[in-house]
């Protein structure tokens, strides 16, 4: 795996917040969560900067809490109401991996990026977020490709 540090500007996004035990059920959860945000994003005339995002501000061993999105520029951030929620990612420098192959899998690629993170004396920190790059139902399982980033505290 190639780790890259990278220089990020801020990232605005919109999010609906979840909350889902870990297991089959996420799945479900994000669907739901992108359906929501990109429903809005089409009823308000939003042009998305990015494909489907999850932002993770803590991990709990116990339940998974995730913000799904996408990103947006920052005037139509402001545009977030009801059940969506705008945000931003800061500025800075995070950790970035690009994760290759079903998403049940992105868990050892998180640990994988932090372990080398460790090694290299990189203080990761939150947010976490992913960015989902290819569709599943149009790319096989075994070739999705997920971009990982960690901010860099």
């Amino acid at each position: 795996m190639d780790y890259i540090r990278k220089t990020l500007p801020d990232q605005h996004y919109i999010y609906v917040d979840k909350e889902v035990p870990y297991g089959p059920e996420i799945s479900d959860a994000m669907g739901s969560a992108f359906a929501e945000v990109f429903g809005f994003v089409e009823q308000n005339g939003i042009v998305p900067l990015s494909m489907p995002i999850s932002v993770y501000i803590d991990m709990d061993p116990k339940i998974l809490r995730f913000r799904g999105g996408v990103m947006v520029a920052s005037e139509d951030a402001a545009k977030a109401s009801g059940t969506i929620n705008a945000a931003t990612l800061p500025a800075g420098e995070a950790m970035h991996v690009m994760h290759v192959g079903p998403y049940d899998n992105l868990g050892d690629t998180h640990k994988a990026m932090w372990d080398h993170m460790k090694t290299q004396g990189i203080n990761g920190t939150m947010p976490v977020w992913e960015i989902y790059v290819d569709e599943p139902g149009v790319v096989a399982p075994d070739a999705l490709r997920t971009e990982i980033y960690c901010a860099i505290g």
